[in-house]
Parts: structure tokens; sequence; C-alpha cells
């Protein structure tokens, strides 16, 4: 039995600590001890800063079956209410929506008014019963913050939602570094490298990207991240001789690979509420490092990344999609993307300054 607690703020998150970059901003902010509860389902130990750690561990295969899910976030369940009992929290940070609704008879009682959620991802809200629990989370939370503008498409009308953007520090040096370097010259031969760098989900997606790059010499395509595993196959079995696959990475290399991409890759798919509003971690760090970015048409990364001069919507069922992403590298002026990433950044900067003095607020009392 786990003991009782004396700090009075507490983290709640259905996630592993390596997959919560957010938990480097709260503990950046949060003056004074924490807990976190967590779901380990890799089986790993980690740290976050937190006074004490409260660890569910619950490995789920990839080939899970939804009743299997299910059954793994009733243990989780359990073993929140069971530590929310013993412990005498004043104030709670809960992330992403879906735990507010495991607990959400704790919060709309002893917690009411005394939490924060965090708003990272769609969680299903176009069916009816999902978006009632989201709005009772959401209307019974002291601060709401959401990762992106476009979540409030489908989130209660009347809140002051904060954004809390996915902001990954990056070593300044290499930063300037990186931005000085010369472009390629791809007309005398160099090749362009391509990196998805991060969770390798959507693999479907990625296996059409594959496809239209294989065997083009112009280009390097680097998978990066857990789940990168799941592309082994399909690649070598097709001999596709222009893709390197890395497995899971320590936070701490994320520049280094950052460092040696000409364009980062964040291609999932749209036409998915899942994919179409979110404002992935790629889009932050492909924006301080002044790099340009493909993502996916017809979304919210679009309309940003476009907007500010450094995206590229590329469609990957698009045959000439290739030759359209070599042309998109050969035009480039790096002096007008590094300019466009900056006022980018400068939109951000102003919005987590908001959230900061929110979230310092929130914990004053």
């Amino acid at each position: 039995m786990e003991k009782s607690s004396k700090s009075e703020l507490c983290i709640v998150t259905s996630r592993n600590i390596f997959d919560a970059p957010c938990l480097a901003k709260y503990r950046s902010l949060i003056d004074g001890p924490f807990d976190i509860i967590y779901w380990d389902k890799c089986g790993i130990t980690e740290d976050c800063g937190a006074e004490n750690y409260y660890r569910h561990v619950g490995i789920v295969p990839t080939t899970a079956s939804k009743k299997q899910k299910i059954l793994k976030y009733f243990g989780f369940y359990k073993y929140v209410n069971k530590i929310l009992k013993q412990n005498d929290y004043k104030k709670l940070i809960i992330f992403p929506t879906q735990v507010s609704w495991l607990i959400l008879g704790k919060l709309k009682g002893k917690y009411r008014k005394k939490y924060l959620l965090d708003i990272r991802d769609y969680a299903g809200e176009n069916k009816p019963f999902i978006r009632r629990l989201t709005a009772k989370a959401v209307r019974n939370a002291k601060l709401c913050s959401v990762t992106s503008d476009a979540y409030k498409t489908f989130l209660p009308d009347g809140i002051d939602y904060l954004v809390s953007h996915n902001v990954q520090e990056i070593d300044k040096g290499l930063v300037e570094l990186y931005r000085n370097r010369q472009k390629k010259n791809v007309l005398a031969g160099d090749r362009i490298v391509l990196s998805f760098i991060g969770t390798v989900r959507f693999i479907d997606n990625l296996k059409e990207l594959i496809k239209r790059f294989s065997g083009d010499n112009r280009f390097l395509l680097r998978f990066i991240g857990r789940g990168s595993d799941e592309l082994k196959s399909f690649v070598s079995e097709n001999g596709y001789g222009n893709v390197e696959l890395v497995g899971q990475f320590e936070r701490s290399e994320l520049a280094k690979f950052y460092f040696d991409t000409d364009i980062a890759i964040n291609l999932y798919g749209n036409a998915n509420p899942y994919l179409d509003y979110a404002l992935s971690n790629k889009l932050y760090s492909a924006a301080i490092m002044g790099m340009p970015i493909l993502v996916s048409p017809k979304t919210y990364m679009a309309e940003v990344s476009e907007k500010y001069g450094f995206g590229f919507a590329s469609d990957v069922f698009d045959e000439k999609c290739a030759d359209k992403v070599f042309a998109y590298y050969d035009g480039l002026d790096l002096e007008n993307l590094h300019k466009g990433c900056d006022a980018f950044m400068d939109e951000v900067k102003k919005d987590e300054k908001k959230f900061a003095y929110a979230l310092t607020e929130f914990l004053k009392y």
C-alpha cells in the first residue's frame, strides 16, 4: 500500500511520462511539490520531478482488442480512485480528456473548480455520449487548456480556453548552426533528407509515402521513434533502399535528429477528426529549427503552417508527390522561411505567457 502524500497538487495522466512532453512545462511552472499518478503502458520506470510517483503498470500491446483496452482502462480507473481517496489533494491537473471521464464523479464533487483539464487531443466528441462527458468535465474545471485552437470546434461554447502549445526546448546554439547552413544543391545531386520523428502511427498512410518515394535517390526517408519497427517487414520485403528506421530514442537525442533533417514529415492523413484539428509536436520543432514541414492537406496543420510560410501540403496518394516536394525544396527561400517560422513562434509565445500566468494564479489559492 502506497504511503499518504503531503503534496497538495497531483497530476493525473493515462500516459507514460516519456509520452507526455507537457510535463516539462508543468514542472517548470509549479512552485512547490507535486505528485503524479500515471499509467505505465510500457513497463519502464521514469522521472518527471514529482515528489511521489503512483505508477499503474498496465502494458497495452499494439494488437490489443477494444475489449482488452476497456479492461485496461478499468484497471487504471480503480487505481486512480484508490490514490485520490488515500490522499487529500487540494488541486488536480488532468490529461488527456479520457482521464476526466473516469473520475467525473470526483470532479463534479470534491474537485469542482479545483482542477485544470488539459485537452491534448480530439477524443471522439462527435459521439453524443462522449461529447456530454467532455462538456461536463470542461464546465466543472477551473481552467481548461487546449493544444490547438481548432479543438474549440467540438468543445462547449462560453469557455475561456487557454492555448497550451506542444513546444519542446531545443538548444539555441544548435538552432543557430542549423539556420546558418547552406540549402542543399539538389540539382547537383544532393539528397533531401525527410524525417518523421516521433511515435510512428497511422502506418498505412506512411506506407503510401514510402511507395511514392521508393527508389527515388533524390531523397532519403527516415522514420525515427517508437513504432518504426512496424515498417521493417514492409521496407525489406519490397526492397526499399532509401528508407532508414530508428527505434525509440531518448528525448535528449531529439535535436540531433532534427539537425540532420532537411524537411520534417507530419503526414498522418486527413478526413479524420483525430487528425484534422491537431497541431503536433513536430510543427513546433520545425518552426524553432527554421525547417520546412510536410503536412497533410485539408488539416489545421496545413492551414497554420502554410499561413506562416513553412508548411507544404503533400498528398501521399498523388503520383507526382515526390516531384512536387522536390520542386518545393528547390524553390525555398530560407530567409523568408525563417521569418515565417519566427512570426509563428512569436504568436506561440504570447499564448504560452497567458497560460503560464493563469496556471500560476490557479496554483496560488
